[in-house]
């Protein structure tokens, strides 16, 4: 079997998977349908990151919340999702979706409200260029994942940061409680200062310790590329072993390379942590994971945007919006009460660590 056909599969697991998931969630009843008043279902259009769908982690969850908003408002919008491999591909379905903004949806000339989710920070600069000049409303909308606010009040792309500061500083003092003494964060793009806050969480939580050490940092790559290369993360591990014992690894689909190899390896000695969601099954030297409720954030914004209400230019969420938490895994559950009396300093950290 060659790669894209293992890709394609996977994928289609995945969303064959979501869709036999059943959520008991009841039917809207209280919602301003005046979103659909003309009959006409409005359309929402997400673009995942690169090849992202059936990483089993960030990206599935996103389908998960697409498949918690369809469940809900049965009927009531459309959702079309695409797992693009190119920026260029990526381009192309941006422009199209422009060009299309005010094609009717029936004989009588009825235009759809229209919605273009980038669920991917690396978009944020190709959606600034295309819709530049584009004019936008609560009917003609794109929002943007993960992306850094650049302070331009004009700007009509909606978009949102999930602030990875605390959580990672929780982390980072887990790794020392845990007696870690050589700890490496390890991101998937070195140029991808979305990531920044969690590398400086860590590295901070984590501390120096009385014989002088703190915590390296590297990376897999230096573009959105290091968040897919699972084999090469794998053999890394290889010279990572013996050197460190704490990886905090924020790789995206990589991070599978490192928990394979600590399967296989499980006296090693290195401990790590799982990303965006709980990846404790994988390894039981996963000891805590930063889960992400993007599923979540993703409905939230859907459901304000079906019912009419304008979303914020910028959002920025933390440890404190429920959004995204540091959960310890259970078999370490003797660290919990460690990470709950840490959690005020985090919390204090983070809003520190935004100020600045």
């Amino acid at each position: 079997m060659n790669m894209k056909t293992s890709t394609l599969l996977t994928t289609l697991m995945v969303a064959m998977m979501l869709l036999g998931t059943g959520f008991g969630l009841t039917a809207c009843n209280d919602d301003d349908d005046s979103s659909n008043a003309s009959g006409v279902k409005p359309e929402v259009l997400v673009l995942f990151s690169l090849d992202g769908l059936g990483d089993g982690s960030y990206n599935d969850q996103i389908l998960r919340g697409i498949k918690l908003m369809e469940n809900e408002y049965n009927q009531k919008m459309s959702i079309r999702f695409v797992n693009p491999k190119t920026m260029e591909e990526v381009e192309s379905l941006c422009t199209s979706w422009w060009e299309k903004i005010d094609e009717p949806a029936d004989k009588k000339g009825t235009i759809p409200r229209r919605l273009l989710v980038l669920a991917s920070s690396d978009y944020i600069d190709l959606a600034r260029r295309l819709f530049a000049d584009a004019e936008m409303n609560i009917n003609r909308c794109v929002l943007v994942f993960e992306a850094e606010d650049n302070g331009d009040e004009t700007e009509q792309i909606r978009s949102f940061d999930i602030n990875m500061y605390g959580v990672s500083w929780l982390a980072g003092r887990t790794a020392r409680e845990l007696g870690c003494k050589n700890a490496l964060v390890l991101l998937g793009n070195s140029m991808n200062t979305t990531t920044y806050d969690a590398r400086d969480g860590f590295v901070d939580g984590y501390g120096t310790s009385e014989d002088g050490t703190s915590a390296t940092v590297g990376a897999i790559a230096d573009n959105y590329r290091g968040y897919g290369m699972p084999t090469e993360l794998y053999h890394s591990m290889y010279d990572y072993d013996g050197k460190y014992d704490f990886i905090y690894a924020v790789a995206g689909g990589s991070n599978m390379g490192a928990y394979r190899y600590l399967r296989e390896n499980p006296e090693c000695g290195i401990y790590t942590a799982g990303m965006d969601t709980d990846q404790s099954p994988y390894s039981t030297l996963i000891v805590g994971s930063m889960v992400k409720r993007i599923d979540l954030v993703l409905y939230d914004h859907l459901k304000n945007w079906y019912n009419q209400k304008d979303l914020p230019r910028y959002c920025h969420y933390g440890l404190e919006s429920g959004y995204i938490d540091w959960q310890i895994a259970d078999r370490y559950a003797y660290l919990k009460a460690g990470v709950e009396a840490n959690r005020e300093e985090a919390l204090r950290k983070e809003e520190e660590y935004g100020a600045k």
